[in-house]
């Protein structure tokens, strides 16, 4: 298990943010980038679509409302989930 965080800014697509991450881990376009499911809609792990945001992956920032009810922005911070693919990618 690894783990690391990221500060992205909400208009960045995936394949942005995979760019940024590749100073943790250089193989990181050799995996499969998934969010966990939402309750009662998904049953699944999601994978996600590297040309689209973030929210538009379903993965929503509610730091405004943690904000409102008086919680540090960073109460809760997204998780993405990492999954190796295999494809022998070069680093």
């Amino acid at each position: 298990k690894d783990e690391h965080t990221v500060e992205v800014c909400s208009e960045d697509i995936l394949e942005q943010i995979q760019s940024k991450y590749l100073m943790h881990n250089k193989h990181a376009a050799s995996y499969t980038w998934k969010r966990l499911p939402r309750p009662g809609v998904e049953k699944e792990m999601v994978v996600l679509d590297m040309k689209k945001t973030l929210e538009q992956n379903g993965v929503v920032d509610e730091s405004e409302e943690f904000e409102e009810l008086g919680l540090d922005d960073d109460y809760f911070i997204p998780s993405l989930h990492l999954y190796y693919k295999d494809d022998l990618t070069v680093a």
